[in-house]
């Protein structure tokens, strides 16, 4: 999304960027000056569930990764404001209705996704979006914003599907495995940790078993 700016503002930075800056400092910084942001905003749904895209699906760990790492930097520094910005919350294992109602007496959730985001003075950021309850426009200041990107096909998966005759599913992954063939993980689809591990064991499991290595 073009007019997110991301790779031209510092300070809009992706999921797996703000892990690694936590990671390597301890704390999190901001890209463009090296200090704690204040304000950050997580955008969800930035990739997926996007029919100018044609990107339909939902990749499933977006919400409760962006909520988890909300809580982390609530954590590490309670006083920091944090918004989530969400198409709707998505329920993906048994344990997440309990953790969502604990999130929400941390964090703020807003129905709606931005429209734009502009660069303002001390490398803050104007983000543009539309409230559901008045739909009339709004902007808000924030120091970071957190783009909470999608689960898509790798680059190589057409040329994959096409090297071992494995057809493509209607969104584009690799679909279920064929004879000699093994599909796995996100390969074939969105999926979160768990899943993709017990997806991944099984197809590590066909595969001895095609090699005659167990029966």
């Amino acid at each position: 999304k073009g007019t997110f700016g991301y790779g031209e503002k510092k300070n809009v930075i992706t999921g797996l960027e703000l892990e690694n800056i936590l990671r390597e400092n301890s704390t999190l910084v901001r890209p463009s000056d090296g200090k704690e942001p204040e304000k950050i905003a997580f955008i969800q749904c930035v990739g997926s569930r996007d029919e100018r895209l044609g990107n339909l699906w939902c990749s499933e760990v977006c919400c409760p990764y962006a909520m988890r790492m909300g809580s982390l930097i609530k954590h590490k520094k309670e006083d920091t404001d944090i918004s989530i910005f969400y198409i709707d919350i998505q329920n993906t294992d048994k344990e997440f209705p309990i953790f969502y109602e604990q999130v929400k007496n941390e964090i703020t959730f807003k129905r709606t996704i931005p429209v734009d985001i502009y660069q303002i003075d001390n490398d803050r950021l104007s983000l543009r979006y539309m409230p559901e309850e008045t739909g009339s426009p709004l902007y808000e200041e924030f120091d970071l914003i957190v783009l909470s990107v999608g689960i898509m096909p790798g680059k190589d998966t057409k040329t994959i599907s096409e090297k071992f005759e494995v057809d493509l599913n209607e969104y584009g992954f690799l679909s279920d495995s064929k004879e000699g063939v093994f599909t796995a993980g996100t390969a074939k689809g969105p999926g979160n940790i768990l899943d993709t591990i017990a997806d991944s064991e099984k197809a590590a499991y066909e595969t001895m078993q095609y090699l005659g290595v167990i029966k």
